[in-house]
């Protein structure tokens, strides 16, 4: 498969302070990344860079082979979807999907058959003559999506795009967006802060770290073998020894007394209870490593205290420093 996307080496320094450094990736048409990272990583900036909103220090950004650096943010072949829809008040549905159409000259009867169709695909049919005020937010983000889906950009850029809406209406939509970006055979950059949506949403993670990419893979590697601390406490769950290694959740075992246990173990204090997907989840505090970890406790939950434990061979090292 060949590369479609190029972002080679973007850096960004505003009053001598670095925001982005050697920030490099790939993507294959039709790829969707999911891009994480907390508050001040610089995704932002990343994403205006991309978009010609904000210029890079140093580097460039090839899509196809060429170079739309120096390319004016309204000529790229890039559209966005931001935190709030950004529908034209004044607008229905139908004129606001149309509306991108009309800046690029289309043909009106051509256009707005377009329009109508995406917007039959997305169950808005009904809404067609609504104006913005009249929809719910999860709504507007769909007539968002499509007004931008509708010019066929070659980069779609997603920036959270789902951050304002109830938790159920993220869930809903994460899934029907990712389905449609399928269908359409999109190239995406998806940013979000939470590594849930990350997972479901990406065909690749990639987690911003002091405006570095820490780590670029598929949700498999990042979640089962994070190559830094950093990313094993931002996008994992296990324990991190000595600042150097790493035992993933999945291979702890639990043990009442800790008697008979020779491999590496840990004695556990028992918090709160959560419910997360359908099975009960334990908060434990490992008082020796600082650090706490949820666990499912079968057998274990009327205990206050537990000791942790794994095999040797369980234990992964770094292959990144911070």
């Amino acid at each position: 498969m060949n590369t479609f996307i190029e972002i080679q080496g973007i850096s960004k320094t505003f009053k001598e302070k670095e925001i982005l450094t050697d920030t490099t990736l790939t993507l294959n048409k039709g790829e969707i990344l999911s891009l994480v990272g907390a508050s001040g990583s610089g995704k932002s900036t990343f994403l205006r860079i991309l978009s010609g909103l904000e210029s890079a220090t140093q580097g460039k950004v090839l899509i196809e082979g060429n170079d739309i650096s120096s390319i004016r943010p309204q000529n790229r072949p890039i559209g966005m979807v931001f935190q709030q829809p950004l529908l034209f008040p004044h607008m229905n549905v139908l004129e606001n999907v149309m509306y991108g159409l009309k800046m690029k000259g289309r043909r009106k009867k051509e256009t707005k058959e377009r329009a109508m169709d995406y917007i039959e695909r997305v169950g808005l049919g009904e809404f067609m003559h609504h104006y913005p005020s009249e929809l719910s937010g999860g709504q507007q983000q769909r007539v968002s999506l499509i007004r931008s889906l509708i010019l066929k950009p070659k980069l779609l850029l997603l920036d959270e795009p789902f951050s304002s809406l109830d938790l159920q209406l993220r869930k809903e939509l994460r899934h029907w967006v990712r389905s449609i970006l399928k269908e359409e055979e999109t190239t995406v950059i998806f940013v979000t802060h939470d590594r849930d949506e990350a997972y479901e949403m990406g065909d690749r993670v990639a987690v911003l770290h002091d405006g570095r990419f820490l780590q670029i893979g598929s949700p498999d590697e990042i979640y089962y073998r994070p190559a830094s601390p950093f990313v094993a406490s931002f996008m994992s769950d296990g324990l991190i020894l000595r600042g150097r290694q790493f035992v993933h959740a999945s291979q702890i075992k639990v043990s009442s007394s800790g008697q008979g246990v020779l491999s590496p173990k840990w004695k556990g204090a028992v918090k709160q209870k959560r419910f997360i997907a359908g099975t009960n989840i334990y908060e434990v505090w490992v008082e020796d490593l600082k650090q706490k970890l949820n666990l499912p406790l079968d057998g274990h939950s009327s205990l206050e205290a537990v000791w942790l434990y794994t095999e040797e061979e369980n234990i992964q090292t770094f292959h990144q420093e911070e």
